[in-house]
């Protein structure tokens, strides 16, 4: 059985230490990529998979990511992780497709969350 993974799409190491800390005793993989234009090898091999983008990274090429992969694979399952600095931007990224929106930074517990629900 191929594990669930979270590819996490950041240019520093944040969120991807935090969620393999959060997922320790569970079969998830957490995968980092530096940009999204990584993010479509990591998704043909992990199919099972949820995608996180650190927005206050880079947030012109997070819109543009979003607005390629809308409707474009419909089971992928894309988590935004903001700030109060780009919350403005909130229902942009919504209507883009994303799942989810957090703007609060520890928001860690709350994206585990999500991501068990999206794999059951």
């Amino acid at each position: 059985m191929t594990p669930a993974t979270v590819i996490v799409v950041e240019r520093r190491p944040r969120w991807t230490p935090e969620l393999q800390r959060q997922f320790v005793d569970e079969d998830v993989r957490v995968r980092s990529v530096r940009s999204t234009a990584d993010v479509l090898e990591a998704v043909e091999r992990a199919p099972k998979c949820v995608v996180l983008l650190d927005f206050d990274s880079a947030p012109a090429e997070c819109l543009q990511f979003l607005g390629r992969w809308i409707g474009l694979v419909p089971f992928l399952s894309i988590v935004v992780v903001g700030s109060q600095r780009t919350a403005s931007l909130e229902w942009v990224v919504r209507e883009l497709g994303a799942l989810e929106f957090f703007a609060d930074v520890s928001a860690g517990e709350d994206i585990v969350r999500l991501c068990r629900r999206q794999w059951t």
